[in-house]
């Protein structure tokens, strides 16, 4: 036997290695993914442990940070901004102004309130001109009138 001999009786050269090469990169492309998810797990694994790490040393940062994520979901959860804006110009309108008037300063130019007759319903209409009724609207016999036809009522009387 010569030195180079292993005792290995292949005939064929280097044939018998290059389909064991071809087996073994098809077996390294079959399980590739899975070499990979487990790759990935272990370094999601490693940074977890880090994390906590962290977080065991710094409590008093990690309440802060959950406080702020907190803060901001509240914020944009109950819309906090829209109605904070609303509050505030709220705050900025001029606010309405009472003013009672006593029976001794009622103009003469004023109608004569409490003796025009309440109307119920804002669907009506003006008997002769057939606008629509709303405050001023006059009631004689039955019918409605606003308040020119009533004027020129009372000029033709």
């Amino acid at each position: 036997m010569s030195e180079y001999d292993d005792g290995n009786n292949d005939s064929g050269g280097s044939g018998g290695s290059i389909i064991g090469t071809i087996i073994s990169i098809l077996i390294l492309a079959a399980i590739w993914p899975y070499l990979m998810a487990i790759v990935g797990l272990y370094i999601a694994y490693l940074a977890a442990i880090a994390i906590l790490e962290w977080m065991a040393q710094n409590p008093l940062s990690v309440v802060f940070i959950l406080l702020g994520i907190f803060c901001i979901y509240a914020i944009f959860h109950y819309r906090l901004i829209p109605k904070t804006w609303r509050w505030m110009i709220a705050l900025l309108k001029p606010k309405a102004v009472e003013v009672h008037l006593s029976q001794y300063a009622v103009n003469s130019e004023l109608p004569d309130l409490a003796s025009r007759k309440f109307i119920p319903s804002t669907n009506l209409y003006c008997y002769w001109c057939t606008k629509k009724l709303g405050i001023q609207a006059w009631e004689k016999n039955g019918k409605y009138y606003c308040d020119e036809c009533k004027a020129r009522q009372l000029t033709n009387a």
